[in-house]
């Protein structure tokens, strides 16, 4: 069995360690990595002469990716690449990989899985000279999967806050902040989880961490809501009011007097402020 990690960086390893020779270099690893990502439906050879040849006429083309195939096949084995008519498909009984765990995962709903089988951006740091048609499906293909991931992550964020599992939605924000560093929007989603964990000092040290980097990075500031939110927690860093999607609706209150000579309308007494706040409610 062999596995090849395409997530965060390539790495093709055998039951021995990493593999060497004519296998990893750039052209039969970018094959193998072209098969592996298109490990549902496969991958038509006219497509893959098109990736990684395509300023090569048809018949040199053809004969290039025939060579290719054997390269995989003698250090794989035969069974390795499955050919149907003109498909190709990676047999996943013979190459493991991380792309198609991660996927699989998340078509199964196992969202936990999938995020944590994301070990980073897809051909990390990977490249073949001459090849741009490649290096484009390289890019659509890396912001797919991270747009996956991005979405899963986001996912599970929120279903902690639904949950009222504060702190673990604060290490799923953590992730996608991590993800999407200058993305305000995300950044003012850990902040709030952090206000709804009991921790608004860790909120205002990350609030000023991100002004700082986009400033630093992009020459702008975070945009209005963020900016606003930061002031008010800065105010009131326990009652600053809640995002409205993340308040429960308070239950109506009937007040039985024990005194007959209260009023029947009489109004309760007035309730906690940070009590309701450290609830989740806005007061």
């Amino acid at each position: 069995m062999y596995s090849l990690r395409l997530l965060g960086g390539v790495v093709l390893q055998g039951p021995s360690g990493p593999l060497e020779g004519r296998i990893v270099q750039p052209r039969p690893l970018a094959l193998l990595c072209l098969l592996a990502a298109s490990w549902k439906q496969g991958c038509s050879r006219s497509k893959a002469i098109g990736i990684l040849w395509g300023d090569t006429d048809e018949r040199r083309a053809r004969h290039q990716l025939s060579d290719t195939l054997y390269v995989l096949r003698h250090a794989l084995g035969q069974d390795a690449v499955l050919v149907s008519g003109e498909v190709l498909r990676l047999n996943l009984d013979v190459v493991q990989t991380d792309v198609g765990a991660f996927e699989q995962a998340l078509d199964d709903g196992l969202l936990e899985k999938g995020a944590q089988l994301y070990g980073g951006e897809f051909l990390e740091g990977f490249h073949v000279g001459g090849a741009p048609v490649l290096e484009r499906w390289t890019e659509s293909t890396r912001q797919r999967l991270a747009l996956r991931y991005s979405e899963t992550v986001e996912t599970l964020a929120r279903q902690a806050e639904d949950a009222r599992d504060f702190r673990g939605a604060v290490q799923w924000w953590r992730r996608l902040v991590a993800h999407d560093q200058y993305n305000s929007r995300v950044k003012l989603r850990l902040l709030r989880a952090l206000q709804l964990s009991g921790d608004p000092a860790t909120a205002l040290r990350q609030a000023e961490e991100h002004r700082r980097l986009l400033m630093e990075d992009l020459g702008v500031e975070p945009d209005g809501e963020f900016l606003a939110y930061v002031e008010r927690l800065k105010r009131e860093p326990v009652s600053v009011p809640l995002p409205p999607e993340l308040v429960e609706p308070q239950p109506s209150v009937q007040v039985v007097p024990t005194d007959p000579r209260h009023a029947p309308d009489a109004a309760p007494p007035e309730l906690n402020r940070v009590e309701l706040v450290q609830r989740g409610l806005r007061h």
